[in-house]
Formats: C-alpha cells, sequence, structure tokens
C-alpha cells in the first residue's frame, strides 16, 4: 500500500524539489525553459503563436506543439516560469493516473502500479529530462501511457484522445501513429486502423506541409538525422555507435532486464503488435543521437506498456521489485547526488548559481528594475530569460541575434564565474562587461559583485 506514495514521494523531495530549488536561484538557460516560458507568456487567443525573441522564432515554427494551450491557463496564477515548472510536474506525476484508474478497477495490482511509477517517476531519463526543463516531449509520458491502456482494454475512443494528445507534445509523434495504423491492422480492427491512420497522415501533412506554408518557414532538425553523413557511409554510422551513445541506450534496456527476464519465464510474450510504435522513435533517436534528457521519457514510457499484460496477468514478484530498485538507484546516482548537495547545501551549489543571499537579492533587484520598465530592447544572460519572460524585446547574451545588428538599451547580465553564458566564455562576458562599462552614454544602475545591470546603447558583440 506504501509503494506508490513512497515512489511520489521520493520524486518529490529528491527530483522536484531540487529543479525548482534551482530554477529559483537562476540556473537554467533560457535553452528549454526560456524558450517553453516566453511561449507560455505570451501565448494568447490574439497571438496564438508568439514571437519568441530570445529565440528568434515563432514558437509552432520551431517545434509544434499545441499541448502547451493546456499549461497556458497556470499563467494566469503563477508567473510564467513557475507555469511552465508546475505544468511539467503535473503532466510527469499524471502519468501515473491512468495506471491508478486500473488498480483502482482491480486490473493491476498495488506492486505493479508502484513498479511502473518508479519507472516512469524515476527512471534516469524522467529525472535528466526534469533536470533540464522544460520540453513536451517530456509532458508526452501521459498520453503515451494512455494510449497504452487504451490499446490494451480496447477503448478504442480513449485511444483516439489520447494520439491527439500526444501528436500535440511533438511533431514526430504522429509517426508513431503510422505505426500503430499497422499494429491495429494486425489486430484485425481495419476499419479504426485507418481511422487511426488518416489522422496521423492529415496530422503529418499539416505538420511538414501546411505549417511551413500558412507559418512560415520552419526550423529544420532534420539536418541532426544527416550529421556526420559528407564523411561517407561507416563514418556516418559510427558517430551513432560512439561508445557514449551505446553506453546511453544501455541504461535504457538495463532498466527493463528485470522485467524481460520475468516474462520470459513466465512464458508471457510482450504486446508486438504495441510494440511497433518504438520503431519511429528508435530510428529518430539513432540517427539523431538524442538519447538523453527528454528524448527518452516517450520511448520508455511506451516500451512499459508493451509489459502491461504481464503486469495485469501475474503476480510481481519481490525479486523483480528489489532488483529493478536497485538498478534505478544505481543508474541515477549521479543525478541523486548532485539533486542532494542542492537540498543540503544549496547557499554554495552549483557553484555556477548558488543561494547566496546578497547574489540573489541583487539578481532580483535587476529583475525588478526591467519588470518596471518595459520599454527598450534588452540583453540579458541567458539564465535571466525565463525571469522576464513576460516583457518584449529579450535577448540572451550568446544567443540568436536579431540580423539587422540589434542595439540594445538595457543590459543585464551575471559577472563571472556566475550564470550561464554559453556558447560564451566568461572571459568574454568580463570583457564585454568592461567595455559597456566603458561607454561615456552609459548609465550603470548596478554594479556589484553579483550583477552588471546599466542603461545606455550596448550590442552583443562589442
Amino acid at each position: 500500500m506504501l509503494a506508490l506514495p513512497l515512489v511520489v514521494l521520493v520524486w518529490a523531495v529528491l527530483v522536484v524539489a531540487p529543479v525548482w530549488i534551482q530554477a529559483a536561484h537562476a540556473c537554467f538557460a533560457h535553452f528549454d525553459l526560456g524558450i517553453y516560458t516566453q511561449a507560455l507568456a505570451r501565448m494568447s487567443l490574439e497571438d496564438p503563436n508568439p514571437w519568441l525573441s530570445a529565440r528568434q522564432v515563432y514558437i509552432f515554427n520551431d517545434h509544434f506543439d499545441p499541448i502547451l494551450v493546456l499549461a497556458r491557463p497556470l499563467v494566469a496564477v503563477l508567473p510564467p516560469m513557475w507555469a511552465a515548472l508546475v505544468g511539467e510536474a503535473l503532466f510527469v506525476l499524471l502519468a501515473v493516473a491512468p495506471l491508478l484508474w486500473l488498480q483502482a478497477r482491480g486490473l493491476l495490482s498495488r506492486a505493479a502500479t508502484g513498479l511502473l511509477a518508479a519507472f516512469l517517476l524515476l527512471s534516469p531519463s524522467a529525472v535528466e529530462a526534469l533536470k533540464f526543463p522544460i520540453h513536451p516531449t517530456t509532458w508526452s509520458a501521459l498520453p503515451w501511457v494512455m494510449a497504452g491502456v487504451a490499446w490494451h482494454l480496447r477503448r478504442n475512443g480513449w485511444l483516439l484522445v489520447s494520439l491527439v494528445l500526444l501528436f500535440a507534445c511533438k511533431e514526430e509523434f504522429a509517426f508513431g501513429g503510422i505505426m500503430l495504423t499497422v499494429a491495429l491492422w494486425l489486430r484485425g480492427e481495419r476499419r479504426f486502423a485507418v481511422g487511426v491512420g488518416v489522422l496521423s497522415l492529415v496530422w503529418l501533412a499539416g505538420v511538414y506541409g501546411l505549417r511551413p506554408w500558412w507559418l512560415g518557414p520552419s526550423e529544420d532538425y532534420s539536418i541532426r538525422l544527416k550529421q556526420g553523413m559528407d564523411g561517407g557511409l561507416l563514418h556516418y554510422i559510427s558517430l551513432r555507435l560512439a561508445p557514449v551513445h551505446l553506453s546511453r541506450v544501455g541504461t535504457l534496456v538495463l532498466l527493463l532486464v528485470p522485467l524481460g527476464v520475468w516474462a520470459w519465464r513466465e512464458r508471457v510474450k510482450p504486446d508486438w503488435a504495441w510494440l511497433l510504435v518504438l520503431l519511429p522513435m528508435l530510428g529518430i533517436r539513432f540517427l539523431g543521437m538524442a538519447w538523453r534528457f527528454h528524448y527518452g521519457v516517450p520511448l520508455l514510457a511506451a516500451a512499459l506498456m508493451g509489459f502491461l499484460p504481464l503486469l495485469r496477468a501475474r503476480k510481481v514478484p519481490a525479486w523483480v521489485l528489489v532488483s529493478t530498485g536497485l538498478i534505478l538507484l544505481f543508474s541515477n546516482e549521479l543525478n541523486l547526488r548532485q539533486f542532494t548537495r542542492t537540498l543540503t547545501s544549496s547557499r554554495t551549489y552549483p557553484r555556477q548559481c548558488p543561494g547566496d543571499p546578497a547574489r540573489l537579492d541583487s539578481i532580483a533587484r535587476g529583475v525588478e528594475v526591467l519588470a518596471q520598465h518595459r520599454e527598450g530592447p534588452a540583453l540579458l544572460g541567458s539564465n535571466f530569460v525565463s525571469l522576464l519572460a513576460d516583457r518584449d524585446d529579450i535577448h540572451a547574451v550568446g544567443g540568436p541575434q536579431p540580423p539587422d545588428g540589434q542595439v540594445y538599451e538595457w543590459v543585464l547580465v551575471e559577472k563571472p564565474p556566475h550564470g550561464d553564458v554559453y556558447p560564451l566564455t566568461y572571459e568574454r562576458v568580463t570583457a564585454l562587461i568592461d567595455v559597456w562599462r566603458a561607454d561615456a552614454g552609459t548609465e550603470v544602475l548596478i554594479d556589484d559583485a553579483n550583477v552588471f545591470l546599466a542603461k545606455g546603447r550596448f550590442t552583443a558583440h562589442q
């Protein structure tokens, strides 16, 4: 009875709380937290596809993820950054809800529910996804679980709703809909298979055909799939089979070993028809060399649903629970060690964004000035974008800049060795601060040990 509450408690205390503490201490760059925070802050009925000045793109010309609409109401009661963080945590936590529904109907044991919840909340992929907030790919865990449950219970209406939510998380998931069409056809549900196939094809046509025509040029992420191709086929394949990528794949596979061994011993085969939905995701992740952070979350959620028949038909043995728990613990050792340090030593850790009261006070004063003075473009340290996401005309030092050589009226950056300056160096930021300070027209407002805030005429490349 305590399995699920314990899993949720561990997740909330050792994963969510440290991430939120780091967010409060301005630890995260504007990729991806700033992107989706600015999108939520600016999205409205009048402007459903807002311009993200710090990313220099309209949100749906970047990724097509209308699932953001469901998180938008949180901005009415929370600052945009906190709306994004709370929204992501809720989506991840709600992935357990369909499993609780199964348990309440007597279709899944408490032990099985706790085990699946541990996978969904505490796998390295889930932990690293929250550690690198925010992305709707992480949110897809909920519709993947909904779709898997609906598939096994043959709830076609529920399955259709789940697919719409899933496709709304990221454009790649409609390819999984094509494979689900094949799975439904093989299962004999040919009329419904045609409906799912039509939905998937229409969605793909809208994303890759109608979207660029209607909204304008979209970001071409297929370039990641082609990376290294100019070096020949062997070079292309060797990049994707590098040890760093194989080790990440190995971590994902290792998590499922106890379930796989148990299924083999019980002679209960996973639902191979359902597991067809994994093929597009596996192909995209292999070609794009994308296995970390949010990329592994949907892969694991979908794979787990293939074991649902086994978990419904058999009592989970203790050795599966214990071995899976140990694998989760040891594969998360580095993450949990870092998060524990955040909880116990937040005034000094992480080193680039310590919770030192003087630093936080300087940041708060700088942010307050720009929140009150909304006129004029502002150049910000990357980790300040999410804090000022509802302000017009904000740009990140080292981030995408307007092509016309933008001149900024405000500059607010953190002084090295603090703050996130990627892709610049601390030395470059220090040199920029010296140039900005020395300009005769500069009005310095804050120039203490932590923050530089000034008004004048600045460029990002002086």
